[in-house]
């Protein structure tokens, strides 16, 4: 079970692989419908940049619920749930677009529940596919996953494009719906080693002891809590530089020309599929190395966009180089925690994980509205660089030491 060939033998893992695979292809069908109908409704960039806010508020009330519920609970029927009623949302998003209702407040209720069905379906995800796949295989199957989703990405678009050029706008929500329910199928026909059981009762109590447990866990394990401050730590400047840098490059570089900023977005997601396919062939167990690499692409990346305003290949390539560096920080980062958690606490710790991250871009997001989102974009680019660049080198002290230290204890 050496190659990645042998991951498509196995039944298991081609089941999530196709159950993610029309899950993604629905959540562009929705993104696109979304955006475009509330542009046509509102006319208002603010409304769009707010569209995002519920879900991050139910990531920060929700992960650590949803990660006690993936450790106790059976990871196939959590996914299935949350699915599900992800599909009564989008019905719902479907008619009220239907029937050409432009309350705003709707659509950011519907966003708070997609968000809590996403909070409960990653950390069961997640515990699935430590149960399905072997363990020398957990790196090669998360790459395999993160280079389709990024995939669906850049294709995607083009074709929900052209079927909305002759179809009504609602129908992609439907879509969508119908997406889904494949993906119910896949799943629903899961069989993974963990049992389909739930537990009699579950108090308040302990919610709050296996989520001490969890947090116990990872105090203990220091790689592992390295792995998780590296990993989310570099989006406290990587939100608003991506947020607002790219746009205002965009604007600097051709007037305000939305096409620039959709071909700096393209690169962008072309060093992404770039990176995850790299990852689909390595078989590294130094996490925290694989990590700090990815943000040192983001670092060069960064130094690069801030030349873009006078030389346009600069930033496409500086654009391309940051995007490798994503995949190379999120799947180690996932890889590490389904490796290093134990059995009953990789859930949970996965959602320590998802709170940190939101936290960071949340933080980020703030900033950005205050303070760092009135630079100049050439500092804000430079700021980034430097910073990553910062937290990248003291982060390869950590690790060489650490490498240096097991050397030792080795030895002895």
């Amino acid at each position: 079970m050496d190659s990645p060939s042998s991951l498509w033998k196995n039944g298991s893992f081609l089941k999530l692989w196709l159950a993610q695979l029309m899950a993604n292809i629905g959540d562009q069908c929705y993104s696109f419908a979304l955006l475009w109908y509330l542009l046509q409704a509102t006319k208002s960039g603010t409304v769009l940049s707010l569209l995002a806010i519920p879900e991050m508020v139910a990531g920060l009330l929700f992960f650590l619920i949803s990660g006690v519920l993936a450790d106790r609970y059976s990871p196939r029927l959590l996914m299935v749930v949350a699915v599900l009623s992800r599909i009564a949302v989008v019905i719902v998003v479907g008619f009220l677009t239907v029937m050409g209702i432009e309350q705003f407040s709707y659509f950011l209720i519907a966003q708070f529940g997609l968000g809590l069905f996403s909070s409960l379906f990653q950390p069961a995800r997640t515990v699935a596919i430590k149960s399905a796949v072997p363990v020398d295989q957990l790196g090669q199957a998360n790459a395999i996953l993160d280079t389709t989703m990024r995939t669906v990405r850049i294709i995607a678009p083009m074709t929900i494009g052209l079927v909305a050029s002759f179809l009504p706008l609602s129908t992609l929500f439907f879509i969508n719906a119908g997406s889904y329910l494949i993906s119910v199928f896949f799943l629903q026909a899961l069989r993974l080693s963990m049992t389909d059981h739930f537990p009699v009762k579950m108090t308040p109590r302990q919610y709050i002891r296996d989520i001490t447990s969890g947090v116990q866990e990872l105090k203990r394990n220091r790689t592992l809590l390295l792995v998780l401050l590296f990993g989310n730590m570099g989006f406290l400047i990587w939100q608003v530089t991506y947020t607002v840098g790219y746009p205002f490059l965009a604007e600097r570089m051709q007037q305000g020309n939305g096409s620039i900023l959709a071909i700096l977005f393209g690169f962008y997601g072309i060093g992404n599929l770039l990176g995850s396919l790299y990852m689909t062939g390595t078989n590294s167990t130094r996490y925290l190395f694989l990590i700090l690499i990815g943000w040192s692409f983001q670092a060069c990346g960064s130094f690069l966009l801030m030349m873009g305003g006078s030389a346009s290949w600069t930033a496409f390539l500086g654009a391309a180089v940051s995007g490798i560096g994503g995949p190379l920080i999120g799947i180690p980062t996932v890889t590490a925690i389904q490796m290093k958690a134990s059995s009953n606490s990789t859930g949970k710790i996965f959602a320590i994980n998802l709170l940190v991250l939101t936290f960071f871009s949340t933080l980020s997001s703030s900033l950005g509205a205050l303070w760092m989102g009135k630079w100049p974009v050439e500092q804000l680019f430079l700021v980034s660089g430097l910073f990553l660049a910062a937290m990248s080198f003291a982060g390869f002290l950590i690790e060489k030491r650490k490498a240096t230290e097991h050397h030792q204890s080795s030895s002895v």
